[in-house]
């Protein structure tokens, strides 16, 4: 990280050095959103300007810049404190970064899931063919990559079964989800609704085998044939794909982002929200989620966070489309409801199977 301050026109040493430390002090509040990007590509930089106001008076300009690889923010203020000022500042700062941050990422996911489905309307003729000529190591080997789409899916539906009590920690992971879905995918593509499409279809196929899993026990891991494993072994289950100026995407971690804005718009989070890592965030989330009815949970976060539309979730769900609209604005209600009963969130590890406090509210 580079940081700078540029003090100009400060004839009193001492404020020049009180108002210098305090900016560095404060500073680590911006610092917080910027996890993630290397430290040589961001800079933070602090300039104010003092001058004569009346005989005795000063007045003070002060101006923060945080410069990233995906934007510039500034924020200015004026004013008779100095001190008083940078406090203005960081918190104008703190919140421009949170937003920007948020900006960017829904913009980088929106363009990886779109990229997701061009590619499975790409590769949907070839599987086609390799089915109707029983070639099945080549449909496995060209549709294996493409369902990296449902990992970030799969992986918060197994956490939350996993929560519910409904498997085991770690019983069941993405990989082995992904391999069941390929499986079925074969055997079942002949049989495929022309009216569905491929992404929606394969996250079905996902939702079935998580239902089914869940009802046997002891619950399989993988049931590909061990020929068929062997061949795709290799490939990766999380490839993420992203371009030239994308190239921090991974690194923000935005592969598994789950934020209160996606599920309820418009929804303040508490300072004590702020103070929790991120993986702790996404958990206390995922602990709200939850208690949700699983179709309600499901058709909230195919719309919020997967971005399916009504259309694609009521196939998938198998139900009306008005049905789909008043289950996620009932979802969005009581989430807001439960958020706004409790003010007290408690730092939760992630993969923490502590319970979750009850809400006042929840029902």
């Amino acid at each position: 990280m580079s940081m700078h301050v540029v003090l100009e026109g400060f004839e009193d040493r001492s404020l020049r050095s009180k108002v210098e430390l305090y900016w560095h002090e404060k500073a680590h509040r911006i610092e917080r959103f910027l996890k993630g990007y290397p430290s040589d590509v961001y800079e933070l930089r602090l300039t104010v300007h003092a001058s004569h106001k009346g005989a005795q008076n000063w007045w003070y300009e002060a101006r923060g810049v945080v410069r990233l690889p995906t934007g510039t923010l500034v924020a200015h203020r004026e004013g008779e404190d100095p001190v008083a000022l940078i406090d203005q500042i960081v918190d104008n700062l703190v919140r421009q970064t949170r937003r920007h941050r948020e900006l960017v990422r829904k913009d980088y996911l929106y363009k990886r899931k779109n990229r997701a489905k061009q590619d499975l309307v790409a590769a949907e003729p070839l599987l086609s063919q390799d089915k109707a000529r029983g070639r099945q190591h080549d449909f496995f080997r060209l549709l294996r990559p493409l369902l990296n789409f449902l990992s970030d899916h799969a992986r918060r539906e197994l956490r939350i079964l996993e929560i519910e009590g409904a498997i085991h920690p770690g019983e069941v992971s993405v990989g082995d989800l992904l391999d069941e879905v390929l499986n079925r995918a074969w055997h079942q593509y002949s049989q495929r609704p022309e009216r569905v499409p491929l992404y929606v279809w394969l996250t079905q196929l996902l939702h079935e085998v998580i239902d089914d899993w869940i009802k046997q026990e002891p619950r399989p891991h993988v049931s590909l044939e061990t020929s068929v494993l062997e061949s795709v072994q290799d490939l990766p289950v999380h490839d993420i794909q992203v371009g030239e100026d994308e190239w921090w995407a991974a690194l923000l971690g935005y592969s598994e982002t789950l934020t209160l804005e996606d599920l309820v718009p418009g929804c303040d989070s508490t300072p004590r929200w702020e103070e929790l890592e991120p993986s702790e965030q996404r958990e206390q989330i995922l602990q709200l989620v939850r208690r949700l009815p699983r179709g309600q949970r499901q058709a909230l976060l195919l719309s919020a966070v997967e971005d399916m539309d009504l259309a694609e979730i009521a196939m998938l769900q198998d139900r009306p489309e008005e049905e789909i609209r008043k289950d996620i604005d009932q979802a969005r209600r009581q989430l807001r409801e439960w958020l706004e009963h409790d003010r007290q969130i408690q730092p939760l590890s992630a993969g923490s199977d502590v319970e979750a406090p009850e809400l006042t509210g929840a029902q």
